[in-house]
């Protein structure tokens, strides 16, 4: 059991490492990673995932940036377009 709890301690590190080294690739590019990051309660996981699934992504509008998260329904969710 110790030998698998080092092997899963291993991989953690490894994740943790990409991870950091995929936020510090996208701060050339733009510095939105690293403006997430100074933020109170903003760790660099949850950085991480709302810059690469959320804020790389375009929208025209802020109904878009709402029915994305999740805020405010699309026609298609309401039941009637």
């Amino acid at each position: 059991e110790l030998d698998r709890l080092e092997l899963l301690l291993e991989q953690i590190k490894a994740v943790e490492a990409a991870r950091d080294a995929m936020l510090s690739a996208t701060t050339v590019v733009s510095p939105a990673p690293a403006m997430l990051l100074a933020l109170k309660g903003i760790g660099p996981e949850f950085a991480a995932v709302l810059w690469s699934e959320g804020l790389s992504r375009h929208f025209d509008n802020r109904r878009q940036v709402a029915a994305y998260a999740g805020l405010a329904p699309t026609p298609w969710q309401s039941g009637s377009v």
